[in-house]
């Protein structure tokens, strides 16, 4: 039965997009489409944000969210503006039709699961049009799967500076490919009410993937669960007027009810009760190790520190040495112990919690670019891409 229903699921795509290519082809290829998204059942990201701008400010534009049926996110997005569900007849027509597919991961708004058609889709350009690469997290790692022989991207998009140098230098690509524009959603960092929050968002470790409850015993369970049960550090915070908020990472959600709050103010995050834009921009301190995330949170200009109990177990395994050195280009403390990292917050609240001179300068040379304009700005490039 496993073998019939994989013979179908590839099939069936198949067949869909058999008979939309010539439609899409002759009804739709001269309107000049515009197909926006993130993973399929998602929009919360750099797709969602740029999606808003274009319904914002180019209301003219044939612009369409791609989005699963059924996501608890489909809503939201038809009062933004018209959605296309995935998978769906008129996606395939839309798809070979569109002038531009716009998204926050690689091919991801070609509608089946079948990687090997994605990838034939994309080698052979049976769509005809131009792959934009929003990205959904500033990398500061050498990752070959992005490389151009990888990706055969269009143009790719970059958050900061040194991030636009490595990738325009490493990752193959050419000419004006590779352009320095700021991520779509960091226009929504700039107007926030700080509260008195430290969150905690700590980032995975692929060694832990098949793990049950036997979890707990591992050292990633053990060091974040000793930081968030440690009563100095409740105190220190209770006393400051803090509140403490740990929020699992998407594939440590369903251990939640292992982690022991060690008072009233420590919350164990559930991820369906909190937006991440939200929680980075009313927090005023971020306690993480390897996330992405604390490139938003030093957009903001606002204090971290970095726990990195297992640095060098988390570099061997987890990605290739790139350009970005915690210890030189980082915007805050390295702790690497428990105790010290508790220490450590304990003499921020105690000197207000403020971002020092020295790392408000990393990060002034990391985003020379601060400003509402990164959507105009990508969808110039894009423009220009697809006209010339």
């Amino acid at each position: 039965m496993s073998k019939i229903k994989r013979a179908f699921s590839l099939l069936f795509p198949l067949l869909k997009a058999v008979l939309a290519f010539p439609v899409g082809r002759l009804c739709y290829k001269s309107k000049r489409i515009w197909l926006v998204g993130e993973r399929p059942d998602q929009a919360q990201d750099n797709g969602l944000h740029f999606f808003r701008y274009m319904k914002r400010c180019h209301p003219e534009k044939q612009a369409y969210y791609v989005i699963k049926k059924g996501s608890p996110r489909v809503e939201e997005l038809k009062s933004i503006g018209e959605i296309i569900y995935y998978g769906s007849f008129r996606h395939w027509m839309l798809l070979f039709g569109s002038e531009a597919l716009i998204s926050t991961h690689i091919w991801s708004l070609i509608p089946t699961d079948v990687w090997r058609l994605k990838e034939f889709a994309v080698r052979h350009r049976l769509q005809g049009q131009k792959h934009v690469f929003l990205q959904h997290g500033i990398i500061s790692a050498d990752i070959p799967s992005l490389y151009k022989e990888r990706t055969d991207l269009d143009l790719f998009i970059c958050g900061a500076k040194p991030e636009y140098d490595y990738v325009k230098e490493h990752f193959h690509y050419v000419g004006n490919e590779v352009v320095y524009t700021g991520l779509a959603r960091y226009d929504a960092l700039h107007d926030f009410t700080v509260k008195k929050q430290i969150l905690i968002m700590p980032t995975w470790r692929t060694w832990l993937e098949n793990l049950g409850d036997e979890l707990k015993d591992s050292e990633y369970f053990q060091q974040w669960n000793q930081v968030i049960s440690d009563s100095g550090f409740i105190q220190a915070a209770e006393e400051a007027g803090y509140r403490i908020l740990l929020y699992p990472h998407p594939h440590m959600q369903r251990h939640r009810a292992l982690f022991s709050a060690g008072g009233d103010n420590v919350i164990i995050a559930d991820e369906r009760d909190y937006d991440i834009q939200t929680l980075l921009k009313e927090s005023a301190l971020l306690i993480t190790d390897f996330s992405s995330v604390f490139f938003d949170f030093a957009y903001m200009r606002k204090p971290m520190l970095f726990f990195h109990f297992d640095k060098e177990r988390h570099a061997a395994e987890h990605y290739h040495k790139g350009y970005f050195d915690y210890e030189r280009d980082g915007f805050g403390k390295e702790t690497f112990t428990a105790p010290a990292l508790i220490e450590a917050v304990k003499e921020m609240l105690a000197q207000g919690v403020a971002l020092s001179e020295d790392f408000s300068r990393r990060i002034d040379r990391f985003f020379p670019l601060f400003d509402k304009n990164n959507c105009d700005r990508i969808y110039r490039e894009i423009e220009k891409l697809c006209n010339d």
